[in-house]
């Protein structure tokens, strides 16, 4: 029994009808990407995009998690930090392949495959039911229909580990509303529930009970999926009226916080002009709730406005310097050149590239945090103003001898489809 199960396949494909239901089959690890895993959706997703036909033999992609607990919660980097940081260990004369080549191979194959779900020709329905962080974002955001549910909690957390929000955030953050892209960029704090359709990063939103429920309405459509009006008007078939947090029966969708008072507060304080700004202003804002003479009361909106700056500016400050100083640039970089998807993971596999070689803190987060688990990453620097613009500026500069991740067709000429929004 433990034999096989170890030999499980990572993804499962089941075609049911003309629909290809696709499980991410890593439950103990939250479904978090592998090397393999990212390999075999690349070749999937390549494959139905070249159907001489479209939607035949394939008319919809559903994807969703095995367990019960995650979609996916990000690509699995220990592996390739392990891997990178072996070289440190044998010294730079070591002999062999470089190890740090299957962490670039990682990011080439994951960024790849996050640009073949967005020019995929059929619908794409991701069922982010549970966890969803990072790389599971990738793995849903860039498809047509991304479906939400009360159990969804979802987040960008690679600031926390020394890297940057990638799989084609600079190129979706900056399209939230007001600045919750910045936000989540930099804090990696979580959305939860109808937060996760408000902030955009799901269409739809359904009761988690329901989604077997959906999947097997998916199935039953049959060359009718791929049909982008059918698919969209069948799951809004299986959304409710929200109500107000608290004020449900058991089971009910709740009204999302995001909306009703989070995002002025994350618009105040994140629309300032660096990262140095954003924390001093959190700072003074936190600071300032602390020092009133008359605290809210418990439960009342004030408190859990104050305990959400708090905790804001606890995640700024628990976050790599250096890595809020590659996500600020990046998407200045990115808002600013108006890239194409295409460009804007370009851009992130010259910096993903640069991370696994050692030049950011993204070896040193992965080590503190995930291998050793000592939460005491050293981050080369102690604030962003400590960091000289050359420094960040280097992170940006395509290695010597590595390829561009499209051949070239990414970065340069600004073609290439946009992910659907």
């Amino acid at each position: 029994m433990s034999t096989a199960a170890a030999q499980e396949p990572e993804v499962l494909v089941d075609m049911k009808g003309s629909v290809a239901v696709v499980t991410l089959n890593r439950p103990k690890a939250l479904n978090s990407l592998s090397l393999g895993m990212v390999q075999q959706l690349l070749a999937l997703n390549t494959q139905i995009t070249a159907q001489p036909r479209p939607g035949e033999p394939v008319s919809c992609v559903v994807v969703k998690g095995a367990g019960g607990k995650a979609f996916c919660a990000g690509g699995d980097v220990k592996e390739l930090v392990v891997r990178a940081l072996a070289r440190n260990a044998a010294g730079a004369s070591a002999s062999g392949p470089d190890p740090a080549a299957f962490g670039v191979a990682f990011f080439r194959t994951e960024y790849a495959n996050n640009a073949a779900i967005s020019q995929l020709p059929v619908p794409y329905v991701a069922l982010i039911d549970g966890i969803c962080m990072g790389g599971g974002v990738g793995a849903s955001f860039h498809g047509a229909f991304r479906v939400a549910t009360e159990r969804t909690i979802l987040a960008m957390p690679e600031a926390g580990i020394g890297l940057f929000p990638d799989i084609g955030a600079s190129f979706f953050l900056h399209r939230l509303p007001g600045c919750l892209g910045r936000y989540m960029g930099l804090t990696g704090e979580r959305l939860t529930g109808a937060e996760v359709k408000d902030a955009g990063f799901a269409t739809h939103l359904v009761r988690s009970a329901r989604i077997p429920e959906l999947e097997a309405a998916l199935v039953a459509l049959g060359p009718r999926a791929a049909d982008l009006s059918v698919v969209d008007n069948l799951i809004r078939s299986f959304e409710e009226p929200l109500v107000m947090a608290g004020a449900g029966a058991a089971g009910s969708l709740s009204s999302s916080a995001l909306l009703e008072w989070k995002l002025p507060l994350i618009n105040v304080h994140f629309g300032c002009g660096g990262v140095e700004e954003v924390i001093a202003s959190l700072e003074g804002a936190v600071a300032a709730a602390e020092a009133a003479v008359q605290q809210p009361a418990a439960g009342s909106l004030e408190a859990a406005q104050a305990a959400f700056l708090k905790s804001t500016l606890a995640a700024m400050r628990r976050g790599s310097p250096l890595s809020h100083a590659m996500t600020w640039e990046m998407l200045r970089r990115s808002a600013a050149g108006h890239m194409t998807l295409r460009q804007a993971l370009e851009m992130e596999f010259v910096m993903a590239a640069r991370c696994v070689h050692g030049q950011a803190d993204f070896l040193e987060g992965v080590r503190a945090l995930l291998i050793d688990k000592d939460n005491k990453p050293a981050w080369k620097y102690g604030s962003v103003r400590q960091i000289p613009g050359e420094v960040v500026a280097a992170l940006f500069e395509p290695l010597p001898g590595e390829g561009p991740l499209f051949g070239g067709s990414g970065s340069g000429s600004g073609s290439g489809p946009a992910s659907r929004m």
